[in-house]
């Protein structure tokens, strides 16, 4: 018996699943969770969590908060990481401007901003 030229069939158990579909499946599957999670996670209303470069002190958040026009709300287990608020409708725009590494829905604080005692 000839063994066809496409390596994808095996004699006997017919074909076999290409690692290129697979591949392809993973890449749409990751593309959409990643669309989620970007939606999610897209600042909406006048609080946002603020993520500033790791390091950074909480006076530091303060500033760039303040230099964005917004209030500083409360910050947590990282000086870095703060709940900004503003009513300002590009505050998310001015908090780059201003240094601010990631500005993010403050929903997603909740485990942030726990502190450990």
């Amino acid at each position: 018996m000839a063994v066809p030229a496409d390596s994808s069939f095996l004699p006997g158990q017919g074909r076999i699943a290409e690692p290129r579909g697979t591949v392809r499946i993973a890449v749409h599957a990751a593309l959409f969770a990643g669309l989620l999670i970007g939606m999610l996670a897209m600042p909406r209303g006048e609080f946002v969590l603020v993520v500033g470069k790791p390091g950074q002190s909480e006076a530091q958040m303060i500033g760039v908060i303040g230099e964005a026009g917004g209030s500083f709300v409360s910050s947590g287990r990282y000086g870095w990481i703060a709940v900004a608020h503003s009513d300002q409708h590009d505050f998310t725009r001015k908090l780059f401007k201003a240094g601010a590494f990631l500005v993010l829905n403050h929903a997603l604080a909740v485990g942030c901003l726990q502190r450990n005692f």
